[in-house]
């Protein structure tokens, strides 16, 4: 099953010095392979999804000019989409991290321009099989790679926005930049010309591969955005019902499908989450899983640095050798699930400071935290003592990564006991890139924005995310409920950024949080409208006499 991700040999080679100017095919390294096989470009399309090169780990990567374990699909998306926003901090003085966590980045970020360069590169390769072997490989396997085409545009949409639109391989001429604007509908109109193509939803070709669930979550996630994308002003959103309408449609499709909430949120986010384990049922839930394998997909870049990153000595076990303390909670993450938690004053701010008692019920492992909370996605652990210091509101320059609480929602731990890793270091847990418990968050959102509801109301859908965390289900819940119930069932999955822009509390001082560009409390900080938007990298720019910057860089 996972095989389908393992590189079938030295299949091509493409660098990304000015990635926009090489999306051609001359840009394949003839010193690689001299012929390209359609089977393993459609391997390698996949992969690229999961993988960072062409032998492994490290050594050969595919984005030239950075760190290969930097340079995956994953973790640089999730890296700007959670590093800059209100729940996740991440601690290593990485390079180009600090003017993201500050929201200070020029359009010279190595961060910025790593992950233009993968969009396009995964682009460059979909691009080369659809012209290539669409007729050979037939309408399934053509429209599979046209979604992956199509997800990779996605997050140039939602991250850049302008931004050039390339279709065709064997590029001679500079490509043009499109407006965001019409990206948006073109896209919408490319994902609804292959979604009849795809295996019907629930009977994919393989686990690892994607189905029309897949497209209707993709839509749903694009037209939920309407409003940002279209460059509608907040005071008329309303004009932007039309595009509610399909995200809840859309959203609908994949409720009513075969798919089913996993049985226990943490089984999402374990070993065993693929479709061969007999007991955690994760494989349900997930429409578009990243392959991950011990031995099989090797990579710094996905789930080995979600789980690693994340804990530290004296933590519970999390099925890796490896340890790396990067990754700690931010203050208002923590709130969403502790709204009552008392906050600790800087004694030095003429306070009072407040004594760990503050903290109430909210201290231990997690299971304590998750019985005082009543929600089993509550994963953090927060002893007071040893593993953590209670004090997140401030840096501790002892230790940052020990300022606040620790989350342990990834793992390598196994559900199945009869399932054992097949590395140490290296783990087997898939990343869940798309599952089904968004499709009843955007449904409820897209009816509280004014879309007619269907077969469930908003109240019912939310209530259907939160009755598997245990969570109290209540009515009349508002969209500032829809965007806390998904900071809830998302954190640490890079959604945050996009988020917040979405419901306009990204920018501005609207909404503060902690170390929000740079400022202790966040309160001091207004960063810059223009900011919803990455600029385009400016090996780019200068490259390409087509590309305008875009606005305020």
């Amino acid at each position: 099953m996972k095989k389908i991700f393992a590189i079938i040999g030295a299949v091509l080679m493409l660098t990304m010095n000015s990635c926009v100017q090489d999306l051609k095919v001359e840009s394949i390294d003839p010193n690689t392979k001299s012929t390209i096989d359609m089977q393993s470009l459609f391997v390698k399309c996949y992969a690229t999804l999961a993988l960072t090169g062409q032998k492994g780990p490290d050594g050969n990567g595919d984005i030239a000019g950075m760190d290969e374990g930097t340079s995956s699909f994953y973790r640089m998306m999730f890296s700007l989409n959670e590093y800059c926003a209100d729940q996740i901090y991440w601690i290593w003085p990485d390079v180009g991290v600090d003017d993201i966590r500050k929201a200070t980045w020029t359009s010279s970020n190595s961060l910025i321009k790593g992950v233009y360069s993968r969009f396009y590169f995964d682009i460059t390769l979909c691009n080369l099989f659809i012209d290539k072997f669409a007729e050979e490989a037939g309408a399934r396997k053509t429209a599979e790679i046209r979604f992956i085409r199509a997800l990779n545009y996605y997050y140039l949409l939602d991250m850049f926005g302008n931004v050039p639109k390339v279709w065709k391989s064997g590029l001679m001429d500079l490509p043009e930049q499109y407006k965001r604007a019409d990206l948006y509908a073109d896209l919408i109109k490319e994902i609804e010309d292959f979604l009849p193509d795809l295996a019907p939803a629930g009977n994919r070709e393989s686990y690892y591969r994607v189905d029309q669930a897949a497209a209707w979550l993709l839509l749903s996630r694009i037209y939920i955005n309407a409003a940002i994308y279209k460059g509608v002003a907040e005071a008329d959103e309303a004009t932007c019902i039309p595009d509610y309408n399909k995200a809840a449609e859309y959203a609908e499709k994949v409720m009513n499908s075969s798919y089913s909430l996993a049985t226990e949120y943490r089984y999402l986010f374990m070993g065993d989450n693929d479709d061969m384990s007999a007991v955690n049922d994760a494989y349900k839930e997930i429409l578009l899983p990243v392959g991950q394998d011990g031995v099989e997909t090797q990579s710094w870049g996905g789930s080995l640095f979600l789980i690693a990153s994340c804990y530290t000595g004296g933590m519970p076990a999390s099925g890796t050798t490896e340890a790396w303390k990067c990754i700690r909670t931010r203050a208002q993450l923590i709130q969403l699930f502790c709204p009552d938690l008392v906050r600790p004053v800087d004694a030095k701010d003429g306070a009072k400071t407040v004594a760990q008692g503050g903290y109430g019920p909210y201290l231990g492992g997690a299971a304590e935290i998750i019985a005082a909370t009543g929600d089993k996605r509550a994963m953090f652990i927060n002893k007071g003592t040893g593993d953590y210091a209670c004090n997140f509101w401030k840096e501790n320059e002892d230790d940052k990564f020990k300022s606040g609480w620790g989350t342990v929602k990834y793992s390598n731990l196994m559900a199945d006991e009869n399932r054992v890793a097949h590395d140490s270091k290296f783990p087997d847990t898939d990343l869940a890139l798309m599952r089904k418990a968004e499709a009843y968050l955007t449904y409820a959102e897209a009816i509280l924005r004014g879309a007619t509801p269907l077969s469930m109301t908003a109240d019912e859908a939310i209530n259907t995310v939160r009755r598997r965390a245990g969570a109290v289900e209540n009515t009349g819940y508002t969209l500032r409920d829809v965007l806390d119930e998904r900071g809830r069932e998302f954190y640490a999955e890079g959604f945050r950024r996009s988020d917040l822009i979405r419901y306009r509390m990204f920018t501005g001082k609207k909404y503060a949080w902690e170390w929000k560009g740079g400022a202790i409390l966040g309160q001091q900080a207004n960063i810059e409208e223009y900011r919803n938007l990455y600029p385009l990298p400016l090996s780019e720019v200068t490259a390409n006499h087509n590309l305008k910057q875009n606005e305020g860089y």
